[in-house]
């Protein structure tokens, strides 16, 4: 499963059951939303970075 992670605080950038899934680009219409973690408006992709769980 790959998340979003945001770059600023580290924890994830959307709720952890909201996969990204396959899909490696955001919509620019999604843009700007608030982190899941700390809260702080993420305005661009250049803002979070794709993280993958194996889930082992």
């Amino acid at each position: 499963m790959l998340t979003l992670i945001h770059r600023e605080c580290g924890g994830p950038a959307l709720e952890t059951n909201t996969a990204v899934g396959e899909v490696c680009a955001l919509p620019v219409d999604r843009f700007p939303f608030p982190c899941f973690t700390c809260l702080e408006d993420i305005l661009d992709e250049s803002e979070v970075r794709l993280s993958e769980e194996l889930g082992i």
